[in-house]
């Protein structure tokens, strides 16, 4: 599909430029997120690629873990952000992952909890939004 085509209808310049904006976003939150990641679990492994999808609340993320010989790939099917007075909350709606085990370790310990978002981290939060 082109930049110019969605659902059979012409885009408009205003929609190109939102989109390009929220692809710019995207990377940069991406980016951000990565980096932090690979900062605090530096010891398990690394994350080589993060890809966010802040309209359709999704990412991809692939990581190469200690121990493992080929990257492992993850998928967050959607996410759920709030705000709320007292900080703000991250549920993993849906997850799936490239190694069977993973999957099972996502749907056991992460899908369907309310992660609480460390303070610092509230300015890329609100980028997710």
């Amino acid at each position: 599909m082109t930049a110019f085509a969605h659902s059979g209808c012409a885009r408009t310049p205003t929609a190109n430029i939102q989109d390009l904006l929220r692809g710019s976003k995207d990377a940069a939150v991406a980016a951000t997120a990565r980096r932090l990641f690979n900062t605090k679990f530096s010891a398990i492994g690394e994350m080589t690629d993060l890809s966010v999808d802040t309209k359709n609340y999704t990412c991809r993320a692939r990581l190469q873990l200690a121990g493992e010989p080929e990257p492992v790939e993850i998928h967050v099917g959607k996410y759920r952000l709030e705000q709320r007075t007292e900080g703000a909350t991250l549920t993993i709606v849906d997850a799936t992952a490239s190694r069977d085990w993973l999957t099972q370790v996502l749907q056991q310990f992460v899908v369907g909890r309310e992660f609480t978002i460390p303070d610092r981290a509230a300015a890329v939060l609100k980028l997710l939004t």
